[in-house]
This record gives structure tokens, C-alpha cells and sequence, in this order.
């Protein structure tokens, strides 16, 4: 008896720690493992920057204290910064694309909420227009934290490949969603009071309604 207890205890307690232990998977820089550099038919690797990929090159960390991260891949370059530019421009590109559709998505959601009609709210319009502005607002917020690049041999001559890690402020992110919300209810006051009719001049107002409430909520609501 005093044996099966025993025995309990410690499924227990290695339950409690694979608990602990389990958390937000890639919170940290070393959850995600190496993995090995896969070998090409008609290339060969000349050199890399280090013997594994690094983990984070295939799994993005979550997001952690506020700052969101993101991974950039280049295409194959003659040159290494041509390869660097790439692959940091590849990572802007993601964080305006991943966000652009959480806030398609939040917009489509709440037009619904509201009752109003796509030709009053367009979800996709808002948010092609909140990745422009997210673009320019955040592309020199991107901070490069790590890289990781490789040297490959082809038939057509060498070419460079490089990876990296960004990081990118919810904040930068937010001022830019604060910024558009509040554009979009300027414009829709300034239809409302240009509207000829009063059918026009309500769903301008609508709209403008719509964009306060969205400004208010901010984009984490």
C-alpha cells in the first residue's frame, strides 16, 4: 500500500513539472530546437553561420512582454546583404500581413455587430488601408535580434540565404491602428457633411460612429 502511494506521488509530481514546464511554447529563444540544414540535389552547402538552423528560423516566438517577433527568409542572393535586405523586408512584410488580417477580421466582426452594410464599412478596404499606414509607421520600428545565414553552392554559381528574427513593439503597432481609426472617422464626418441627402448623410454618420468605437477599443479588444 505504502508502495502504490509512493508511486502516485511521483506520477503527480512529474505531471505538476511537464505543467510547469509547458508554457507558451516558443516564449523563450531556446524552446524551439535546432534543426539540421537540409541537403539540396543540385546545390551543397559551402558555410553557415551556425552548425544547426536555430529554432527560431521554424518556429516564431510568441509574443512576450509587449514585443511581437517575427521571422524573415530571404530568397537565394548573390551577395550577403542583398540576402539580408530580402529577408528583413520578407519580415516587415509578415508583420503587415498578420496583422492586416486580424484587423480585417475584427472590423468584419464588428460591422456585423453593428448592423451595417459593407458599402457603409468595407472590412477589406480598412484594412488594405491599415497595412499601408502600418507599413510606413512600422517598417523603421523593426529591430533585427538575431541572424542566421548560409553560403550554398549551385550549378549557376554561389548564393546567399539568410534568415532573421525581428521584433516588433504592440505599441508601434496600436499608435498605427489609433492613427487609421481616427482618419477613417475624420473622413466619414467630413461625407456626412458633404452627403446631399439624408439617406447619405446617416450612413456617413454611421460610419463615423463605427470608427470611434473601434478607435476607442483599440486593437487588442
Amino acid at each position: 500500500m505504502r508502495n502504490g502511494m509512493w508511486v502516485a506521488l511521483v506520477l503527480m509530481v512529474a505531471l505538476a513539472a511537464g505543467c510547469a514546464t509547458g508554457g507558451k511554447k516558443g516564449a523563450q529563444l531556446s524552446a524551439a530546437p535546432d534543426v539540421s540544414i537540409p541537403t539540396g540535389v543540385h546545390e551543397q552547402l559551402v558555410w553557415s553561420s551556425e552548425p544547426k538552423r536555430p529554432g527560431w528560423t521554424m518556429q516564431e516566438p510568441d509574443t512576450a512582454n509587449g514585443v511581437m517577433s517575427f521571422v524573415g527568409l530571404s530568397g537565394t542572393f548573390g551577395t550577403e546583404q542583398s540576402a539580408r535586405e530580402d529577408a528583413r523586408r520578407n519580415a516587415v512584410n509578415g508583420v503587415v500581413n498578420y496583422m492586416g488580417t486580424l484587423v480585417k477580421d475584427k472590423f468584419e466582426r464588428a460591422r456585423v455587430s453593428f448592423g451595417l452594410e459593407s458599402d457603409v464599412v468595407n472590412p477589406t478596404d480598412s484594412a488594405r488601408a491599415f497595412q499601408k499606414q502600418l507599413a510606413v509607421s512600422v517598417a523603421n520600428r523593426v529591430k533585427a535580434k538575431q541572424w542566421y545565414e548560409e553560403k550554398w553552392q549551385a550549378p549557376t554559381g554561389v548564393g546567399w540565404r539568410s534568415f532573421v528574427l525581428v521584433q516588433v513593439p504592440e505599441a508601434a503597432v496600436e499608435e498605427s491602428y489609433k492613427q487609421m481609426t481616427r482618419d477613417m472617422a475624420r473622413n466619414a464626418e467630413q461625407k456626412a457633411k458633404e452627403a446631399n441627402d439624408e439617406i447619405a448623410k446617416q450612413q456617413a454618420e454611421k460610419a463615423a460612429d463605427f470608427w470611434k468605437k473601434m478607435q476607442d477599443q483599440g486593437l487588442a479588444e
